[in-house]
């Protein structure tokens, strides 16, 4: 389908899609991430608030527990409402046994202390005599208002031995305030005597359960059994059967989740008080706290769709202006005319210039590649007459007569170690200076590597042990002129430079293979560093590279032949039928590998 479709408007449409789905995936991870961390927080964050709100609200019930056990265990106590029961009047007993009065408020006082804010303790007869002990002004209660109290007569008539009261209004009537109690029944094994009622005013809920979050209110609902025990302000109507519902089939303990409820989506934290068979929940609408991600994700659309078109629209500028010279080379190059160099009219017959232009260098590329390869003979047919000449710069017959007269003075004084050196070092210099054929017998560049060796073991006195060996018949094998000698200086200069061995070695072997033939170099040096070989195969690589395309040769001059330029010379000299490797000995020490590979062994 593209292919009808002109390169700018490709590179357009490429262009587009790569910077929008660059935007809308960042977009996406913004988003998500956001909301993920968003979401983290506000669970975190309710899970704190519910388990310290119920760590509170426990404590209250626990404290109201316990005051009314104590209460209900009292002798004293209990020996005032047998007393009452006795009693046959409709008139409260306590109105008329003032002594009976101050003695179970005294109780109350020895269980509860002074702490009476928002507080109420009442005692009841099982024939409805009350006394209490409140900071509430109000008269004692008369038996037909104590009897009007369904919970109280529950208890009484079915022997509840206990039960917790939901918040609502007062039933004694003595405050406009909301109470919530706990109540429990005095009793022994063998008769029932009344009950204690600890009452609470509601501001000890609302104090716990009143919290925000986010500037969001977090909303509270309590269930007693299959009740509704105390809901915070602005809990939707009807939701508090669905969270029972969804409560009942909760296992014990803290419980987070996001779940739906009355149309909304809510994130609830549930958790059990099973000591008073109570669950409570907090609730917040998911939407509530999520609305400044929503708020965010619509302004960065918002502002990111603005930018993505201002970009789209700069980068169809710059690509039209970019292009334009693109389009005229391609048709000028379309009609170039190859015989005469010349270019011909500009026509337009494609919208792909960028493929006619490359058809177009195709057949200019074809001519350009035969002059390269033009050039590349020439470049080595220089390189090679550069070579001999350098190495024809040493006047031979100057070197010859010092060393001649050097060797006859050692000879005069007694030293024929002088004598040897200086015919060792004439016949170096004869082979090396000697211009002719590069490609030499292996028997002669074996012999001019162990004068080479004799004259460094003059050197390292004695220290230094060498041996040369090849198969018979190897030293006729014709190979590139001057190649051992650098390979055996690089064993001194680097592999035995910080050698520790008491005894230098170096060893030359040479063998015949199956497809030809191998010659080593060998030494019990410290070897080549990890670093050093790699590098050398890098540079090989690189170096085969150049050879092939003529970009950049070596400098083949004397003194510069080291491992790099014995690797030059040899593919240059054999036509790359010669190898050359560098690796480590098992048992230390460098090697140099010269391996040849095919029908003729003596090529």
């Amino acid at each position: 389908m593209l292919k009808r479709v002109s390169y700018l408007k490709r590179l357009l449409i490429v262009y587009g899609g790569i910077i929008t789905g660059v935007f809308l995936a960042f977009l996406a991870v913004y988003c998500t991430s956001q909301i993920k961390n968003t979401r983290q927080m506000t669970d975190n964050a309710m899970e704190q608030l519910a388990s310290k709100a119920v760590s509170q609200f426990e404590s209250i019930l626990d404290e109201m527990s316990d005051m009314s056990l104590s209460l209900a265990a009292n002798s004293s106590v209990k020996g005032i409402l047998k007393d009452a029961i006795s009693y046959d009047s409709p008139q409260n007993y306590f109105m008329y046994n003032l002594d009976a009065e101050r003695t179970i408020q005294s109780e109350i006082i020895g269980v509860s202390g002074t702490r009476f804010s928002h507080k109420s303790f009442n005692v009841i007869s099982g024939k409805y005599d009350e006394v209490s002990l409140t900071l509430y002004k109000s008269d004692s209660l008369n038996k037909e208002k104590v009897m009007s109290i369904g919970w109280i007569n529950d208890m009484l008539e079915n022997q509840v031995s206990k039960k917790i009261i939901p918040v609502g209004p007062d039933p004694y009537g003595r405050t406009d305030e909301r109470t919530f109690s706990f109540a429990r029944l005095i009793q022994d094994e063998f008769s029932r005597y009344g009950l204690v009622d600890i009452q609470y005013g509601d501001e000890w809920i609302r104090d716990i359960f009143q919290m925000q979050m986010q500037d969001y209110p977090v909303h509270g609902v309590v269930m007693y059994k299959d009740t509704v025990f105390y809901t915070t302000e602005d809990v939707p109507a009807g939701l508090e059967g669905q969270l029972y519902e969804y409560g009942t089939e909760k296992k014990p303990g803290q419980v987070l989740e996001e779940i739906e409820l009355d149309g909304s989506k809510y994130t609830v934290c549930t958790s059990g008080l099973e000591n008073y068979d109570m669950r409570i929940f907090f609730f917040i609408e998911t939407n509530a706290y999520m609305q400044p991600i929503y708020r965010m994700t619509v302004t960065i659309l918002v502002l990111g769709t603005s930018v993505l078109l201002l970009v789209i629209a700069v980068v169809f500028m710059i690509s039209w202006t970019m292009n334009r010279p693109i389009r005229q080379l391609r048709d000028e190059i379309e009609h170039m005319d190859y015989k005469k160099l010349s270019l011909g009219p500009k026509i337009n017959t494609s919208n792909n210039e960028i493929l006619l232009l490359t058809n177009a260098f195709h057949e200019m590329l074809s001519g350009i590649k035969r002059s390269r390869d033009e050039l590349v003979e020439s470049r080595t047919r220089e390189i090679k007459a550069n070579y001999e000449v350098l190495q024809a710069q040493i006047n031979p017959h100057f070197m010859h007569n010092i060393l001649s007269v050097i060797g006859l003075m050692g000879y005069q004084k007694n030293a024929p170690e002088i004598m040897d050196m200086c015919s060792c070092l004439t016949r170096m210099l004869q082979y090396t200076t000697r211009t002719g054929n590069p490609v030499v017998r292996l028997g002669e560049e074996l012999e001019h590597v162990t004068t080479y060796l004799k004259l460094m073991g003059y050197r390292y006195l004695d220290k230094l042990k060498y041996e040369v060996t090849v198969e018979n018949g190897m030293e006729d094998i014709m190979i590139p002129k001057f190649i051992l000698q650098p390979v055996a200086e690089n064993c001194f200069q680097h592999s035995l430079a910080d050698c520790t061995e008491e005894e230098y070695w170096i060893g030359i072997k040479g063998s015949y293979t199956k497809t030809g033939w191998v010659l080593k170099v060998l030494d019990n040096g410290t070897g080549f560093l990890d670093e050093a070989m790699e590098r050398l195969e890098e540079q090989f690589g690189r170096l085969e590279e150049e050879l092939k395309d003529g970009s950049s040769l070596p400098d083949m001059g004397i003194g510069g032949l080291a491992l790099i330029n014995t690797y030059a010379r040899l593919a240059l000299y054999s036509g790359g039928k010669i190898h050359l490797t560098v690796s480590n000995r098992d048992g230390g020490g460098s090697c140099v590998t010269f391996e040849f590979k095919g029908d003729d062994s003596n090529d």
